[in-house]
């Protein structure tokens, strides 16, 4: 037989593979973060007529002679060139702009946090820990009835509780999503005085209706080490003057407050009506005047004779303690300056309660915030993302997810918002944008040419597969 003919037939093998491929990269040319592919094609082995001869003394070189057998699959390539972003004004699309995964998983919720995926904060590394992980580049997410922030097909969208932290940088607790308490999700402020933090596991992430506000702790000495000393206003120095500062702290089991709504307590410098050289850092409360702040305390005890009974109403059986003996007054010596007549202090008292979630935003480091229904905003989570080494060794699974292959390296985590700057790596991600889907990276101008030239090779190796055919027809007509 010819070998043009087996020839021919690898050439049509080759190139109705790399149709298949045109074919799906035009069939998925609307699918979302859609990453084509490209086939390469090798020459197979060429069989040697004769061996090369090198050139002697009475005669010069002869190059060897082969013919070839044929052609045969290289490789399919997956091209990761990012898509462009189409603006969707949906809040749960979310697009990324540069590098990176979204990881996502199935199996059964964490009993705990503890029992969530360990992340390495050093090595960025991860374990599974019994959970189906995938990761996906659609961003088009969606919410179930308890909030889960889920994928389009069902798949829990992973990523970091967070927490506050201390001026040391050490978890202060509590958390944002609390498994071990039924997937609870509590109010962490992301204007406090040192920030958040990212725990270290990845737990799947929640969007609930309402968020379970803790109520404000205070000791009763007022210690500044325990955030007891309120916000001020004005030109004190905290180093210097700190002794002035007044304190607050709550008498009681727990030291907690047990009013009815949220309380806003602040001290300022009132003048005297009848001098105005002279007045009083007087109390204030939900912005009424309550006198002088030496003379507050007894107004909030439900038991005293002096008690307001319109405070008590405000602050339910929470008895205040306000420690302004350190404050100047008129009759102190050295009389009191202009300068600290500008002093004022503030601090809130927040009940305890769950609190309505009215909108909510995605940032550009994937952290969730959540406005309430007071106006205070909380972090929910920070969602995480994945590299590696070597993106095109990823294996489709479908769904538009991916899975890592022995080629692909294993994934590299993001590092969790507010953690240690020296192994931080999250400058190496791209942003995720809220509003925006990432697009299919096919380009159908190429992959029409690519069809027309897969197309016109397929036909000329079946014409060389024709063409033997009626050689051999000749070389058996040759008997009659």
């Amino acid at each position: 037989m010819l070998r043009s003919m087996y020839s021919g037939i690898s050439g049509m093998r080759v190139n109705q593979t790399k149709l298949d491929v045109v074919g799906n990269n035009i069939a998925n040319v609307g699918t979302t973060a859609f990453k084509g592919s490209r086939v390469r094609f090798q020459d197979m082995l060429s069989q040697s007529m004769s061996e090369a001869i090198g050139p002697g003394r009475n005669q010069g070189g002869v190059n060897p002679k082969q013919v070839g057998l044929g052609v045969q699959l290289a490789g399919i390539d997956t091209l990761m060139s990012q898509g462009m972003m189409q603006p969707t004004g949906r809040n749960l699309d979310v697009g990324v702009d540069g590098e990176g995964y979204f990881i996502v998983g199935r199996g059964a919720i964490p009993e705990s946090n503890a029992a969530g995926i360990k992340v390495d904060p050093n090595e960025h590394s991860m374990n599974g820990n019994g959970m189906q992980v995938s990761f996906t580049r659609d961003g088009s997410f969606t919410l179930d009835h308890r909030g889960n922030l889920l994928t389009s097909d069902g798949y829990r969208v992973l990523g970091y509780a967070v927490t506050l932290k201390d001026a040391n940088g050490n978890n202060l607790g509590p958390n944002s999503i609390e498994y071990s308490a039924n997937g609870n999700c509590n109010f962490v402020d992301v204007d406090s005085e040192n920030g958040i933090k990212a725990t270290d596991n990845l737990v799947p992430l929640r969007i609930p209706e309402a968020i379970y506000v803790r109520a404000t702790v205070l000791n009763n000495n007022g210690d500044a080490t325990t955030n007891t000393k309120l916000n001020y206003t004005g030109t004190v120095d905290a180093t210097s003057d700190k002794d002035k500062f007044p304190t607050i702290g709550i008498d009681g089991e727990g030291n907690k407050f047990r009013g009815p709504q949220d309380v806003k307590i602040e001290i300022k410098w009132v003048k005297n009506s009848d001098d105005p050289t002279k007045g009083t850092f007087n109390v204030f409360v939900n912005g009424k005047d309550y006198g002088k702040a030496n003379e507050f305390n007894n107004k909030t005890d439900v038991n005293s004779a002096e008690k307001d009974q319109g405070l008590c109403e405000i602050l339910g059986n929470t008895k205040l303690n306000i420690d302004a003996s350190k404050l100047p007054t008129s009759e102190s010596a050295p009389a009191i300056t202009d300068e600290q007549k500008k002093y004022s202090w503030s601090y809130a008292l927040t009940a305890e309660g769950d609190k309505k979630v009215t909108s909510f935003s995605i940032e550009k480091d994937g952290v969730i915030k959540a406005t309430l229904d007071d106006g205070k905003v909380t972090a929910l989570g920070q969602i995480a993302m994945a590299s590696f080494r070597n993106t095109a060794g990823l294996k489709k699974m479908g769904k538009n997810m991916y899975q890592n292959t022995a080629n692909s390296g294993e994934p590299n985590i993001r590092s969790g918002i507010g953690g240690n700057p020296v192994v931080d790596n999250s400058d190496g991600y791209g942003d995720m944008m809220q509003g925006m889907l990432e697009m299919s990276n096919i380009d159908l101008a190429e992959q029409f040419t690519d069809m027309i030239v897969a197309s016109r090779a397929f036909q000329a190796s079946g014409k060389m597969i024709t063409t033997g055919d009626e050689i051999l027809q000749d070389i058996i007509n040759l008997k009659r």
